[in-house]
């Protein structure tokens, strides 16, 4: 109660300091007596509109998990203290008429900077800034587990145990899941806490298995796993949009280039359709650049692609080692259909084949690039990739989504990865 109470007053004052500075930045040291009257007479509204601000984000919380979930209070609470604080000053034209707009403008950045800085500081200092994780088995997650100084691990033996833990952020799993009975309890208890869930690499092999679990438990655990808060949503569904707009916009002049290649160098439509599988197993028409012969599965049917594919053909190798074939399916993001980054889509012959595939891959979007495609390489075991296309699912987020097109540029440049 004492930190919160802090954190109220310290807030309180360093609003006042970036309102300052601002009339400092605007005016210099001889701020017009005409336009600071109107701040020192009404600078207890202006503090009170900015608290309540920050209690609606949620800025005097008694822990924070990240810095990343501090700054989205510090920018949304600034955000909001902005917005009422200029409808207050139009509603009371006649008392703030000489306010400055400009004033508001200079304050916002530095604001948010400010009040992140110093609310890191003394959530850091009080201990109040970490995630706490529960480990349910023996055994270091290193794999599932960020490299991060602001953790706190809670180890546990059993599912049951979870019930004595109440303030937690995330469950990590390493021990096999034996019968239907425990998955249900534990899918009762994490929906109950409303927390994420990981899955230790050791029990992949038992979650690829078909007979470990009921599909319909399956199922559901699948879209327990893939879901995110509306505004992680948001975001991400926000760089999908405008990333591929942009994309489309810089690879435009290629696109024509590799069109008109792949007319010269073999008969037919430049673009290849294939049905491909989303999430929670619709399907939607994938678009490519053509780069097999024509009727390349007349008579093998449905095979996954290998590294020297005799069906692919010049131009069309060239096109996969760049990646450029995928172009096409910025149509498919826009559209709503893909993401720029998850598991690459499946067809629904092998998605058939395989509950894990049928459930787990589909709870979310697929992706032009993801895991699988930034670390290995193209001919890589399904298998192998799924294991990949799970951990991107528990871990899914808009830094993470950045993180991975980042580590796309250098494997396309490098002709690696798939």
């Amino acid at each position: 109660m004492l930190i919160r109470l802090l954190i109220f007053i310290v807030d309180a004052v360093f609003v006042n300091g970036v309102f300052l500075l601002a009339f400092l930045l605007r005016y210099g040291f001889n701020v017009p007596e005409y336009n600071f009257a109107s701040y020192r007479g009404n600078y207890i509204y202006l503090t009170c509109m900015y608290a309540a601000s920050f209690l609606i984000a949620k800025m005097f919380r008694k822990r924070f998990r990240s810095y990343w979930e501090l700054f989205k209070s510090a920018a949304g609470g600034f955000f909001l203290g902005t917005l009422f604080s200029i409808g207050l000053v139009y509603i009371f034209r006649a008392r703030w008429s000489s306010f400055p707009s400009s004033v508001f403008a200079i304050s916002f950045p530095i604001g948010i900077i400010v009040i992140f800085a110093v609310n890191s500081f003394i959530f850091r200092k009080s201990g109040r800034l970490k995630k706490r994780v529960v480990i349910i088995g023996k055994g270091e997650p290193f794999e599932v587990l960020e490299s991060n100084k602001l953790l706190e691990k809670i180890y546990i033996d059993n599912t049951e145990e979870l019930m004595h833990h109440e303030d937690i952020d995330e469950v990590v799993i390493l021990e096999k899941i034996h019968d239907d009975k425990q998955l249900n309890l534990l899918i009762y208890l994490l929906l109950k806490l409303k927390v994420s869930v990981v899955f230790g690499p050791a029990i992949y092999a038992e979650l690829l298995s078909e007979s470990v679990m009921e599909e319909n438990a399956l199922k559901f655990l699948a879209t327990f796993m893939g879901r995110k808060s509306d505004y992680e949503e948001f975001l991400i569904r926000a760089l999908d949009v405008v990333g591929s707009i942009i994309l489309l916009i810089i690879f435009s002049p290629l696109t024509i280039i590799a069109a008109l290649l792949i007319k010269l160098a073999s008969p037919g439509a430049v673009l290849y359709k294939q049905t491909r599988v989303t999430k929670d197993g619709g399907t939607f028409t994938l678009y490519k650049f053509k780069t097999m012969i024509n009727d390349a599965e007349e008579n093998s049917g449905p095979v996954w692609a290998a590294e020297d594919d005799p069906r692919v053909t010049k131009v069309g190798r060239f096109l996969r080692d760049s990646r450029l074939d995928e172009l096409p399916q910025l149509v498919n993001v826009i559209k709503g259909d893909m993401s720029l980054v998850g598991p690459r889509p499946e067809r629904p012959h092998f998605v058939k084949l395989h509950k894990a595939l049928r459930q787990m891959r589909l709870a979310v979007k697929p992706g032009l690039t993801g895991f699988a495609q930034i670390r290995n390489l193209y001919d890589l075991h399904p298998k192998h990739k799924a294991r990949y296309d799970y951990l991107y699912i528990q871990k899914r987020s808009f830094l993470l989504n950045l993180y991975i097109l980042t580590m796309t540029i250098p494997v396309m440049f490098r002709r690696k990865g798939r």
